[in-house]
């Protein structure tokens, strides 16, 4: 865990003191030597984004149970359990199934993660539509990280350039708003000295892939104008992932192929320009062939539901992988213990039931031989295996 945080320390802030810098977003190898945690800050969101079933379709629920919001002591508790059991995380990222920017005290989420766990956290990250982030809201997140060794990276999902696509895509007529909101964090944090990277991305869909040049180019003009090379900022295009892999995948693979061709990676001036390379889903319905390995995500995808149940993969809408509630048990004795290990069992022996049965499993995040092995030996001491 040293060499990578060693990683995110390296370099100095505008004030001179060290500060941390991401490089990447997306791992630059796909094995990661730890697991990637969501917490989910709440199930509500103020969007009806055309890629997101649960908002798009108005569900009532989105994980089959009421939704909710993260209370900020069940918070506190996780941390202090996630402290004394040294658990460790490559980053934890502040967002599932709804927008984090709804809840009330996301700033405290945020800083109390940037106080406590800095030993044993690679960077924080908060995905956002940033319409809510206005005025001291964002000024509270970023001075939630002063004086943190851990890096913030505000990931904003914009997908568009013209407000007319924005509205078509999101659902909401608030393209102005969120760029005035993220100009907005660019001058606080230079004013703090903060270690605040940005990224935004554009997830390529039907009726936002005629955008991508104009996007580039205002967001890229922004960053280098009002950004610098005090901080890592990057324009990110990414795939849109359908169910799982499920029908109109391939499509949307496409689709984004085509779009994305003539887009140039790498630097622009002091801004990062990526593309989301890797597939969504190790199978898919244009690639149904494949034999189906163990999913990565029952290793590397930890997420905790915003009333405080601990979950096995992120990909699990509807909460089957439920291993127990947090206020009742601590993320280490849930996340090695008998379900969770039985579970991942079930993958290494090539069998996929419930939720994992109808899903293409992730394939941003690969799964080592080591990882398989550790798992077959809890299996053991567990006597769920010989």
């Amino acid at each position: 865990m040293g060499r990578i945080l060693t990683r995110w320390r390296a370099l100095i802030n505008p004030t001179g003191r060290a500060r941390a810098t991401l490089r990447t977003v997306q791992p630059a190898h796909p094995v990661l030597q730890h697991p990637v945690l969501q917490v989910e800050p709440t199930d509500h969101c103020n969007l009806s984004c055309r890629m997101c079933a649960p908002h798009h379709q108005r569900w009532e629920t989105v994980h089959g149970v009421p939704k909710g919001f993260l209370d900020p002591a069940l918070w506190a508790r996780v941390v202090d359990g996630l402290v004394a059991d040294g658990v460790v995380f490559d980053h934890i990222i502040f967002q599932w199934l709804g927008d984090p920017s709804l809840h009330p005290a996301l700033s405290e989420l945020v800083g109390l993660a940037a106080r406590s766990l800095a030993a044993q956290v690679g960077y924080l990250r908060v995905d956002t539509n940033g319409i809510l982030l206005s005025g001291a809201r964002m000024d509270a997140l970023v001075d939630a990280v002063v004086g943190s060794s851990l890096p913030l990276l505000m990931v904003f999902t914009v997908d568009a350039h013209s407000p007319e696509v924005y509205a078509d895509v999101k659902g909401s007529n608030s393209l102005a708003l969120v760029r005035r909101n993220v100009r907005r964090l660019l001058r606080r944090r230079r004013q703090r000295g903060a270690r605040v990277n940005v990224q935004i991305q554009f997830v390529v869909q039907p009726g936002n892939a005629h955008e991508l040049a104009p996007f580039l180019s205002y967001w890229s003009d922004l960053l280098n104008c009002q950004g610098g090379s005090d901080w890592h900022d990057e324009i990110m295009f990414k795939r849109l992932s359908v169910g799982g892999g499920a029908v109109g995948q391939a499509q949307a693979d496409a689709l984004y192929e085509t779009a994305t061709a003539g887009v140039p990676t790498g630097r622009v001036g002091d801004v990062s320009v990526r593309r989301w390379e890797r597939r969504p889903w190790q199978r898919d319905d244009g690639h149904d062939e494949q034999p189906r390995t163990a999913c990565p995500g029952l290793w590397l995808t930890p997420v905790i539901r915003q009333d405080g149940h601990l979950l096995m993969c992120c990909a699990d809408l509807h909460s089957e992988l439920d291993l127990g509630d947090l206020s009742e048990h601590s993320f280490a004795s849930l996340w090695q213990g008998r379900d969770a290990t039985r579970q991942r069992l079930a993958h290494l022996d090539g069998r996929f039931e419930g939720v994992c049965k109808g899903c293409g499993g992730i394939n941003w995040y690969s799964l080592s031989d080591a990882r398989a092995e550790q798992a077959r030996a809890r299996g053991r001491a567990l006597k769920l295996c010989e």
